[in-house]
């Protein structure tokens, strides 16, 4: 007997089927127990999928955040190099300087404005992993759809 109903009429919520499976009557504790771990085996390889999910997005944000970290060294390197040290010089053309330093610094602002983005899809992975069966159960709630995926 499949845990999961995916008529309308059965709710999405995991934790449904869980209560379901402890207020029910059964013939004798050894099949009380059975049927229990049963039901939350089976909720709880769900949950578990939507957490290996939760770290693998969380293992390619470290991935992207790696490279925006590059970059943005690699924009402070040019600002020293291209524009701080140029303008030690007593021989720089102002204008180009200018110019050069106009393009790192839009450069600058699109990295930082990159790392923010970065550090709260970070705090959102964070939060949904720290309880991943409290993160899964409220997703399914919301889109009972993805109970079928997850």
């Amino acid at each position: 007997m499949p845990v999961f109903d995916y008529s309308p009429a059965v709710a999405a919520d995991p934790e449904v089927y869980r209560i379901h499976a402890r207020e029910e009557s059964y013939p004798n504790s050894v099949a009380e127990r059975a049927e229990i771990k049963r039901v939350d085996d089976a909720v709880f390889d769900r949950v578990r999928i939507y957490e290996n999910s939760l770290v693998d997005s969380s293992g390619a944000l470290i991935e992207h955040g790696a490279a925006l970290v590059k970059d943005a060294t690699s924009i402070e390197r040019a600002v020293r190099e291209d524009v701080k040290y140029e303008l030690d010089s007593s021989r720089v053309d102002l204008k180009k300087a200018a110019e050069r330093y106009t393009a790192l610094r839009s450069r600058a602002q699109e990295q930082i404005d990159a790392l923010e983005r970065l550090a709260r899809e970070a705090e959102w992975l964070a939060e949904k992993a720290n309880d991943p069966y409290a993160a899964y159960r409220a997703l399914v709630v919301r889109y009972p759809a993805l109970s079928k995926k997850y």
